[in-house]
């Protein structure tokens, strides 16, 4: 009889703590469901704001090469008319012209393709950049939201310990 009292006594104990407990989460979550939808919400906001610039700089730089490419071809086939015109004329200044015309095209399509590689190269440490900012700045965040007034005299207090025993040591 006595055990079953005892167990009694123990499950009401038990769903009273139980009870607190359920409370506790309720004032909680009613509490910080709001600010936690809040950050989430915000940190998406600036993701995809961060995405959107990220493809928009993408967008620019295919363009710029889109055009390139384009006045590539464009030379190329000007330089193909320049071909078939010239083959009328005598052959030294058809040899001299070609010759020329070549090297130009030679000279534009290998500067082309540098400016392409340097905006690209430009662009994407453009990105890196903003990206890295953008994750120093979370980290300086985090560091100063996880740094409080203890930890730094914990710091402090462990920097001097060891400032004293090296200066122990080294005497």
């Amino acid at each position: 009889m006595s055990e079953e009292i005892n167990i009694a006594g123990q499950l009401k104990f038990a769903s009273q703590h139980l009870f607190n407990l359920i409370v506790f989460i309720g004032i909680l979550y009613y509490f910080l469901k709001d600010t936690v939808v809040k950050f989430f919400s915000e940190r998406s906001q600036k993701i995809s704001r961060e995405i959107q610039e990220a493809n928009a700089i993408i967008e620019t730089s295919q363009e710029a090469y889109n055009s390139s490419s384009q006045k590539i071809n464009l030379i190329d086939n000007e330089l193909t008319e320049l071909r078939n015109s010239i083959d009328s004329i005598t052959s030294r200044k058809t040899k001299d012209i070609i010759e020329n015309a070549n090297f130009v095209a030679k000279k534009i399509k290998a500067d082309t393709e540098d400016i392409i590689k340097l905006e690209s190269l430009r662009l994407k440490y453009e990105v890196e950049s903003a990206i890295l900012n953008k994750a120093l700045q979370v980290a300086q965040y985090e560091i100063s939201n996880e740094v409080t007034v203890e930890k730094d005299s914990q710091l402090i207090l462990t920097f001097l310990s060891e400032v004293k025993q090296n200066a122990v040591s080294n005497s």
